[in-house]
């Protein structure tokens, strides 16, 4: 084969390989309604423990964020408990938010959508919930919840008058060391809501939504977080299992260039 044929063939295998990638990122923009369509994950709080588990939202993962129009569209914890829909390893959807306007999105559950309807708050579907729901005054609390079996406590005292989402971490009531100081519930109860803890200063609106996770690749962002260094939440069998997607890649690649050449 002349040098001339194999420079050419280069060239379009790799004029190939851009248009794919530019349709790709092109039908995730068209699906997601946002750009970038793509968003990789570098914290630990949506992990259910520290290892990595198949179908949930661990460190170095990337997601889709679908735009939504209306907070009918996202299904909380609360609702989806009820009817027994789960996504990403627990109820409910999880949602891409900005605590605050230029701030880096977070990327949490939906616990539940709370309305002020003075002098009390409402909960989207409190009448259908089941008895691991109580309201007592302003305070929320929803027993034996997430992976670690724990009793949450939301304080909705500093949102009187405000309607939004409150949300969590799956991994942050886990690790929470919020206690309830009051013990309004016999059992140990945790605070760690977001806007309890903190991480966001009010009840998430429609307008500080970035998306709904609506897709899911595992561990394929590792790669950016070990070239910024930012290694320190990835799971170790995430590292794993990236290198043997990757070798899985370079093989495929390499049997496709080895057959071609053979039959010449």
């Amino acid at each position: 084969m002349e040098k001339k044929d194999t420079v050419k063939d280069t060239l379009i295998s790799l004029g190939i390989s851009v248009g794919i990638i530019l349709i790709i990122f092109i039908g995730l923009y068209i699906y997601s309604g946002n750009w970038p369509p793509l968003t990789i994950i570098e914290s630990s709080s949506m992990q259910h423990g520290n290892e990595f588990t198949w179908g949930v939202i661990n460190t170095g993962d990337i997601v889709i964020p679908k735009k939504v129009n209306s907070v009918n569209e996202i299904i909380t914890y609360v609702e989806g408990r009820e009817i027994n829909f789960k996504t990403y390893g627990d109820y409910g959807n999880v949602i891409l938010y900005y605590p605050q306007p230029g701030s880096v999105p977070v990327i949490h559950r939906a616990i539940f959508y709370v309305t002020w309807d003075g002098p009390f708050f409402h909960i989207r579907n409190e009448t259908k919930a089941g008895s691991w729901l109580e309201i007592i005054g302003y305070k929320v609390v929803i027993l034996n919840m997430g992976f670690s079996g724990r009793n949450l406590v939301v304080d909705l005292s500093r949102f009187i008058g405000e309607d939004g989402f409150i949300t969590m971490g799956d991994n942050n009531l886990a690790n929470s060391n919020y206690m309830d100081p009051n013990v309004i519930y016999p059992n140990i109860a945790y605070y760690a809501a977001d806007q309890n803890v903190g991480i966001a200063p009010r009840p998430i609106t429609l307008g500080m939504i970035y998306g709904v996770a609506a897709g899911w690749l595992p561990w394929f962002g590792d790669i950016k977080l070990i070239l910024t260094g930012q290694t320190s939440d990835i799971p170790t069998m995430s590292y794993v299992y990236l290198g043997i997607t990757i070798t899985l890649i370079l093989v495929i690649f390499a049997i496709y260039d080895y057959w071609p050449r053979k039959e010449r």
